[in-house]
């Protein structure tokens, strides 16, 4: 009896998510829901609930500042003209399709998601897979299946509720994400190449598709056991590009050489941030300071705030060619924005991470656990089903974690099974997930119909000529590199440029790559003893 009271909370706030209900509005009922069953079945001191959410009170102000340090910098970065320059820079270094392709989806998005999350990633990849010849049903779906690291996404915070919650360490909880997210990148970056390139060309492009998930794979693991757990995704990101550039320059002896000044300040504020990430934490270790208020305020969340304001400076805005000219300011009408889009995510992060330990703290999560626990070990085939329903509805990797997190630790300890193993499975698969949540996938439809392909991008001057006129800047939407000619598209699939998206197979194709995931994740699961 006991078990199914415990389930209510979590089936009111699925249940509303299923019929369309605003995650704010879904987990405000949930939170009502546990509450009440908080003063009727289980019945909890007041002062123990108090001591539970002031122990969380620092994630809490952590997860704040990230969020809306990560909203303010992809503003800045799109108002100045940044995140542009910086596809047309990539674009146009690789001509080969997969590396083309998989520079977009394993390098890209990943970096781009991993510093600033909410599906960032994607909105940087599907204007560049559009400009590469991908057509708009399938540059939706590449961008989707992209966002492979969003464990790390937005420097980790979904990951550190997951620990939090799940009472495993932070750092190895990152570590063990890392290892089983091999065959996440492995599985999605094939499927992206099926889908983009076909099934022979992809059977073609192995090598590159291999290299690529080793470059990702391997530094993503080595950041979460050397480093930290924040920067994992950032960095392996930019190694991934960096390696994929470095064998098209080698192979290619072709790329985007007359711009390396312009390029290096467009990614200087990427680089301060992840420069100050790295120095602060090495301060901390010295120090010996593993938690606390420092640690939140030369975290993440501190250092996006600083990246954040000193990017206008740092990107040269108000300079010729730049947003902000004649003293027009950036930053002010930015972090207006950025205050707008902010206070719902953080709202509905803050309630559902209290849900999560009122959960916890009342002991509705050992009830759930123990319910799963009776069916032995073949709950751990379901448990990265049971994570990616959570990522899917809630569309947040924080949201599902808050909800999943702490049951999935408690279910482990019933069944004698790593805990850390069970909430990093939690974790993976939640993170998916939430890839391919309804308003991921809407997004992703009306970026990839509304951008232009490379038949509205205008033709390079051929080598040699100096005729050809340069058009002047216009603020922060012009391109100012030449744009790349189009590496994948066939003619074949000129005529899918202009039709519709349909959202429901884009929706279908990429649930199909994630349940393989799910799938081999839950026999991972079950051999990882």
């Amino acid at each position: 009896m006991n078990a199914a009271l415990a389930t209510l909370p979590i089936l009111v706030t699925l249940g509303l998510l299923a019929l369309g209900v605003r995650a704010l509005y879904a987990s405000l009922a949930a939170l009502a829901t546990a509450l009440v069953l908080t003063a009727t079945s289980f019945r909890t001191p007041l002062g123990d609930l108090g001591d539970a959410q002031l122990h969380m009170l620092p994630t809490i102000v952590e997860l704040g500042a990230i969020l809306f340090g990560g909203i303010l910098l992809s503003e800045l970065m799109t108002r100045t003209g940044a995140q542009s320059r910086m596809g047309d820079w990539i674009g146009s270094a690789c001509s080969s399709p997969s590396r083309a392709v998989l520079l977009v989806m394993l390098g890209v998005t990943p970096f781009a998601e991993s510093l600033t999350g909410f599906g960032i990633g994607v909105i940087v990849a599907i204007p560049l897979l559009r400009q590469l010849g991908l057509p708009p049903a399938k540059a939706a779906v590449v961008g989707l299946l992209g966002l492979v690291t969003v464990p790390w996404g937005s420097l980790a915070p979904g990951s550190l509720v997951a620990a939090e919650l799940g009472d495993v360490d932070f750092q190895q909880l990152g570590i063990d994400s890392a290892l089983l997210s091999a065959p996440v990148f492995l599985i999605c970056g094939a499927a992206t190449l099926v889908v983009a390139l076909g099934a022979r060309r992809a059977l073609a492009s192995a090598g590159d598709l291999l290299l690529a998930v080793a470059a990702l794979w391997g530094t993503v693991w080595a950041v979460n056991t050397f480093i930290g757990v924040p920067l994992a995704g950032v960095l392996g990101g930019l190694v991934t590009m960096v390696v994929l550039l470095v064998v098209s320059r080698l192979l290619e002896r072709d790329g985007a050489d007359g711009k390396r000044e312009s390029i290096g300040r467009t990614l200087s504020p990427y680089a301060f941030l992840v420069a100050g990430l790295l120095v602060s934490r090495l301060i901390l270790e010295t120090a010996g300071v593993k938690e606390g208020w420092w640690t939140v305020v030369a975290g993440p969340g501190g250092w996006l705030l600083v990246t954040a304001v000193l990017t206008p400076k740092l990107l040269g805005a108000g300079q010729a060619g730049q947003a902000g000219e004649a003293g027009e300011p950036v930053l002010g009408p930015a972090a207006l924005a950025a205050l707008g889009r902010w206070w719902q995510v953080t709202l509905t992060t803050v309630v559902f991470l209290t849900l999560g330990t009122v959960l916890t703290v009342t002991g509705m999560s050992r009830e759930l656990a123990e319910a799963c626990a009776s069916i032995g070990s073949s709950y751990l085939v379901l448990a990265p089903w049971i994570g990616a329903v959570g990522g899917f509805l809630a569309g947040s990797n924080t949201g599902a974690n808050a909800m999943f997190a702490a049951s999935q630790a408690n279910t482990a300890e019933a069944l004698n099974y790593s805990t850390g193993h069970l909430v990093a499975v939690q974790n993976v698969s939640a993170a998916l997930a939430s890839g391919a949540s309804s308003a991921r996938v809407v997004l992703a439809a009306q970026l990839a119909q509304n951008a232009p392909g490379p038949a509205a991008a205008p033709k390079p001057p051929e080598r040699g000529d100096t005729s050809a006129p340069s058009s002047p800047s216009s603020g922060p939407a012009t391109r100012t590199m030449t744009t790349p000619a189009p590496v994948v598209q066939s003619s074949a699939e000129t005529d899918d440029a202009d039709r519709p998206v349909d959202t429901r197979w884009v929706l279908r194709t990429v649930l199909s790559v994630h349940a393989l995931v799910f799938l081999t994740t839950g026999v991972i699961a079950v051999l990882w003893q």
